[in-house]
């Protein structure tokens, strides 16, 4: 799985059930189908790199820590809720 967003990949994590992948790259949250490697989503909510990504332990939510001193809350749905600043 190559990174399509030409960027250092910062942090990773997999959801719980083992089928997606979080990737922290650039200013972006990356998603994968973790197998078949494919890129899902590409979300963009921070104004500067991305450093962490954690998925809940329901793996219903994930989170994205970022050098902005940001902290966004992602749902399912891959909607962003500016949780901390």
């Amino acid at each position: 799985m190559n990174i399509s967003e030409g960027s250092c990949v910062y942090d990773l994590a997999f959801k719980p059930d083992g089928s997606q992948l979080l990737v922290a790259a650039g200013t972006r949250v990356l998603v994968y189908d973790s197998t078949e490697g494919t890129l899902l989503h590409s979300l963009k909510g921070h104004k500067d790199l991305v450093y962490a990504v954690a998925f809940s332990h329901d793996g219903e939510k994930f989170a994205s820590g970022s050098a902005d001193k940001s902290v966004i809350i992602w749902t399912e749905e891959h909607e962003g809720t500016l949780k901390y600043t």
